[in-house]
């Protein structure tokens, strides 16, 4: 399952429209699926990654990501890698059609 809760805020100051505030907002639940992993080089050095895609509330939403790992012991490991979530949410009017990327890093604590 994964929850989305988005708004948009708009607000003018000065001129003919100072004072005008305008925002919409939206929340729904999409239930996900797919497929996640971890591919050891070494007892320390490993490939993380998933791939999840889902719908409900929105038309699709999507999860992809790609790490390279590092296990320190058995209770602390770091990750660093690449992410992209992508979703089309359409409903009343408002559109929420985004692909948000970037770099992710991380540190796993296991107990």
């Amino acid at each position: 399952m994964k929850v989305w809760s988005v708004k948009t805020e708009i607000s003018f100051n000065g001129g003919i429209l100072g004072g005008v505030d305008v925002e919409d907002s939206a929340t729904w639940v999409d239930a996900v699926a797919g497929i996640r992993g971890n591919f050891f080089f070494t007892p320390e050095i490993y490939l993380t990654g998933w791939g999840l895609v889902g719908a409900g509330g929105a038309d699709i939403d999507w999860d992809v990501a790609l790490g390279l790992g590092y296990k320190f012991n058995d209770t602390v490991s770091a990750v660093a890698g690449y992410r992209a979530l992508g979703v089309n949410y359409d409903n009343d009017g408002f559109v929420f059609d985004v692909v948000q990327q970037g770099p992710i890093f991380g540190v796993a604590i296991r107990f």
